[in-house]
């Protein structure tokens, strides 16, 4: 305070004494206005200079008469004054008078300028405590009679105890509330300002400000009554009665608390405080003295006097509080918001652990300067063993800057000693390790009703949706007799009456769909009748094809299953790739073993005759024989498709299937040197694509595919390296993921296919691109999100048994079960309600499982490294979604509708895409990457299998071991997610 404002409200409590009583308050209206800390410390004057002209009989001219004569202050004269007021301020009221008598000596005017700025400042703390009761201790009213005595009754409910304390604004006394049968504290009113409507609006507002605030640490505020006396009426409030003393006593009486209680107290402070706030209250006037220890040691914060909300404190009364306990911007006069309660409570919790405070200062001028630029003294410097947890979440509650420091009371409790590690690491702008991110979260695990009812829900909805599946996938519709060890002897037989009987050094088979047909059979009927067509053996939606050469088959082109972010496909070889070099021979067999097409590709360098001896009748007869048409009911026609080899021979027929009349039939053919090199049965929606491997997006999803990955390589990589260096990565984490990756991925080559060095390299090229991923952002996350990688951090440091973890695995899978439930019955309700060609992706790949059982559990093994891999790369992108939009629910929408534009087919496959994606990202942003993974572990499992319940196909252990696996994972979060629980307690064969 200036001394120029020391002035003027002295002259204003001077104009307000000349005026009679009535008149006071608009006086004190008009010339406040809306300065609500310069009108309290105002009325506080005024009532204090009224009860010194009733209560002292010699009390000096001045204290009886107006204040001081306003003029101009020497500086000198005020430095004295405010010296003397900073150093009675922090003395209790029956200290005061005997330092203000030793301090002001004789000096009548210095000694009641100090005691009437004393009464201003208290009075600005409120009415609800009595911060003025408290700057009326200075005067001798021990010769005042209470008003009311022990045993008296008022309103029927309070049975008074006993006088507590008198100040200028009223009387405190002790009662009993007979009505809630437990004792409270009773704060009157003195009769004058019981009749001021200023006063009581006031008084209101102060007592519903404080109303707002329950809480267990917070003293709480019971009711505001009334009550009749021979002088009129008294108002009075009723609060909760703490029997003990306050903080700043407590400490001036034995220093600093020991550091188990001074833990327990701080937590104490920070649980009210965080009360206040989260009801919207500032309490801006938070120090040891507004800080009361029952006879438990429980905390209460009490004077809510100078508490308001902070979007209705206005500028002029940011500067209102005690200056000791004032924030750097409170003395700038910018703002008062939590984070000021926040620095107070520093300054409370640094003379808690330390007994002394943070800065002493002779002057306000000095106490200001000291609080904006000084830096406080470390705890340590005090409290040699004092814990550094503490004294860094001290030291950061002091920062001078608001936003540096922690950003609520509860960041300040989690950060103290037995707080969650993991918090306390956030509050403190730290970067938590993998180790502190495995130990935080919970530790125990679900209740035994809520697993049980997670496995049974699995069990049966696996159940069902295996059932679904075995009638609505089309090789359960079109005939599928035989195994691929038959169709691939058979191919032998016909290559050997073929004349290609040499044996392969290199063999490869598979099944396929024929896209070409399945799009027309869709253009072409309705969809009720599709099951129908299907069902007919010829022509074929699904074929299988064999090669054999006698090099080794080697593919040349090979989709990046990292980019292209689909099931690696491992038995590598295809249909059309590798190409067909000399020597190699390709057939492709319907599902009863009937050739559908045959080609051989001719030696290099021809040494045979020129011409063969055999009649190509007798060709074209082993052909037809073989795929078992009937030539007679053919047609000669002119040949139109070119052979993909050598010939010097070629034929052609048409006609129509014998099994469907209706749809029309070409047939070509090609021989050279008399051996068959060529024969294709054709039907009108047949595609001359001839050669083409792999169906590949569109270039510019291949464009911005390619983009991402060399992103992801270069710039990760530089991240990786970055993080290395600095030791901010997950080392130990990383290798463990990229070790894992690298053996699974070694394991599934080599059940489905062979081992080569393209492949060998292939896995070590997944575990390092892994690494890297994992390496550059993980970091980020884990500094940002930490709680997704909790169950994570747990399963890379071998804890997969944790409750934890079972949780999530357990959530993971239930929730794509429910949604795969839910996609069926959207696919019944459907225009195409037989929907028997599902996304090619998926058809493919669950095709080629059926070739062979080593191949299966190839894809088995492979699953779950491919679905970490997945999932991290999700992660990621939603992180930088999140980053990106700066907002929870608006990443998780981009990240849906991202997603789930990938979706193929018409809209409802946008909507279920996006309602797909949508749920595996609040799962993943709720519990973590680990019940993502399981999300998207058991979508690809559910998808890419044969399941079926008629056990009576050769294909039906190819569908059980994945079936039994998934089962198996299910019971296993099940028994995990317990943490030891005992589902039943009793014993069930005995009762």
């Amino acid at each position: 305070m200036t001394p120029e404002r020391w002035q003027h409200i002295k002259h204003l409590v001077n104009s307000a004494l000349e005026q009679n009583a009535e008149q006071r308050s608009a006086v004190l209206q008009q010339s406040c206005a809306d300065d609500l800390s310069l009108r309290r410390g105002a009325e506080a004057l005024l009532s204090f200079h009224e009860q010194a002209t009733r209560n002292l009989v010699n009390a000096p001219a001045q204290a009886i008469g107006k204040l001081s004569s306003v003029g101009t202050m020497p500086p000198e004269r005020w430095q004295q004054i405010e010296q003397i007021f900073q150093s009675a301020l922090e003395l209790d009221a029956a200290q005061r008078a005997a330092f203000l008598a030793e301090a002001c000596g004789n000096d009548d005017e210095l000694r009641h300028e100090v005691e009437a700025l004393l009464v201003f400042q208290t009075g600005m703390s409120g009415v609800i405590q009595g911060a003025v009761q408290q700057a009326a201790g200075l005067l001798d009213n021990s010769t005042a009679k209470a008003r009311f005595t022990p045993g008296m009754t008022l309103n029927k409910r309070y049975r008074i105890i006993g006088l507590l304390g008198r100040g200028g604004m009223g009387e405190v006394y002790r009662a009993d509330d007979l009505k809630l049968g437990h004792p409270v504290a009773l704060k009157f009113l003195t009769e004058k300002l019981s009749n001021d409507k200023a006063m009581l609006t006031r008084f209101h507002s102060e007592v519903s400000m404080a109303h707002r605030v329950t809480h267990p640490n917070v003293c709480r505020v019971h009711d505001i009554g009334e009550v009749t006396t021979s002088s009129g009426k008294l108002h009075f409030l009723s609060m909760e009665y703490v029997d003990g003393e306050d903080l700043s006593s407590l400490l001036r009486r034995i220093g600093r608390l020991p550091a188990d209680k001074a833990v327990e107290i701080a937590n104490q402070l920070c649980a009210g405080l965080a009360a206040a706030h989260e009801a919207g209250v500032l309490h801006r006037d938070l120090k040891p003295a507004n800080v009361m220890l029952d006879g438990k040691g429980r905390v209460r914060i009490t004077d809510f006097g100078l508490a308001g909300f902070a979007e209705q404190i206005g500028h002029e009364e940011v500067f209102a509080g005690t200056p000791a306990y004032m924030s750097p911007e409170q003395f700038a006069g910018k703002e008062v918001t939590t984070k000021s309660d926040i620095y107070a409570l520093g300054l409370v919790l640094y003379e808690i652990f330390t007994g002394k405070r943070v800065f002493e200062a002779n002057s306000l001028q000095e106490l200001q300067r000291l609080h904006e630029s000084s830096s406080p003294p470390n705890p340590s410097n005090w409290v040699k063993d004092i814990d550094p947890l503490v004294e860094r979440v001290i030291l950061r509650c002091l920062e001078k800057d608001p936003a540096k420091r922690l950003a609520s009371a509860k960041q300040v409790a989690d950060a103290l000693p037995g707080g969650d590690p993991l918090a306390a690491a956030l509050a403190l702008g730290e970067t938590p390790s993998p180790e502190m991110v495995a130990a935080s979260g919970q530790k125990t695990g679900l209740r035994p009703p809520v697993a049980v009812v997670c496995l049974i829900t699995i069990i049966v909805g696996l159940l069902a949706l295996v059932y679904d599946q075995s009638r609505r996938r089309m090789f359960d519709v079109t005939p599928f007799e035989h195994s691929p060890e038959i169709l691939s002897q058979k191919a032998r037989e016909i290559s050997a009456q073929l004349g290609y009987p040499e044996r392969p050094t290199d063999s490869a088979q598979g099944f396929e769909y024929d896209g070409d047909y399945l799009n027309y059979v869709r253009r072409q009927i309705p969809a009720s009748e599709w099951w129908q067509r299907f069902s007919r053996s010829r022509p074929a939606p699904i074929f299988f094809w064999y090669r054999k050469s006698p090099q080794q088959l080697l593919p040349k082109d090979d989709p990046d299953p990292v980019l292209w972010g689909q099931l690696p496909d491992m038995s590598r070889v295809r249909e059309n790739d590798p190409p067909q070099t000399p020597g190699m021979v390709c057939i492709k067999l319907d599902m009863q073993g009937r050739l559908l097409r045959f080609s051989a590709e001719p030696p290099t360098l021809d040494e045979g005759p020129s011409h063969s001896s055999q009649p190509a009748q007798d060709n074209w007869a082993r052909l037809f024989s073989a795929a078992e048409i009937d030539v007679a009911r053919l047609t000669a026609t002119e040949p139109k498709w070119t052979p993909p080899s050598a010939f010097d021979t070629r034929a052609a027929w048409s006609g129509t299937f014998p099994e469907q009349p209706d749809l029309p039939l070409r047939v070509e053919a090609a021989a050279w040197h008399g051996k068959p090199v060529y024969f294709e049965v054709i039907g009108q929606w047949t595609t001359p694509n001839r050669g083409v491997a792999v169906q590949l997006p569109s270039k510019v999803v291949v464009w911005f595919l390619t983009v991402t990955y060399w992103a992801i390589l270069l710039f990760g990589g530089w991240l990786a390296w970055r993080n290395l260096r600095q030791g901010r990565g997950d080392r130990k984490g990383a290798f463990r993921l990229m070790a894992y990756i690298f053996l699974s991925y070694q394991v599934a080559i080599y059940l489905g296919s062979q081992m080569t060095a393209v492949n060998e390299g292939m896995g070590f090229y997944l575990a390092c691109f892994t690494w890297i991923l994992y390496m550059s952002l993980e970091p980020y996350v884990r500094r940002r999100w930490p709680d997704m990688l909790i169950s994570w951090s747990r399963v890379l440091a071998g804890k997969v048994r944790d409750p934890l973890v079972g949780r999530d695995i357990l959530f993971g899978i239930l929730a794509i079960i429910l949604l795969s439930l839910l996609f069926r019955l959207i696919s019944l309700l459907r225009i195409n309600f037989f929907d028997l060609a599902p996304f090619p992706g998926t058809l493919a790949t669950t095709l080629k499982n059926l070739s062979s059982l080593r191949l299966t559990i190839s894809s088995l093994v492979i699953l779950p490294h491919h679905a970490m891999f997945i999932a991290l790369w999700f992660l990621f992108f939603f992180f930088l979604l999140r980053i990106l939009v700066r907002r929870d629910w608006l990443a998780i929408a981009l990240f849906a509708l991202i997603c789930g534009l990938a979706a193929y087919g018409s809209w409802v496959d946008l909507a279920t895409g996006i309602l797909l994606w949508l749920v595996g990202a609040l799962l993943m942003w709720r519990y973590g990457l680990v019940a993502f993974a399981s999300f998207l572990l058991t979508s690809y499992a559910t998808s890419n299998f044969p399941y079926t319940l008629d056990f009576s196909r050769w294909y039906a252990a190819a569908g059980l071991i994945p079936l039994i696996a998934m089962l198996t994972l299910a019971v296993f979060a099940f028994y995990t997610s317990l943490g030891g629980q005992k589902v039943f307690t009793g014993k069930l064969l005995e009762e």
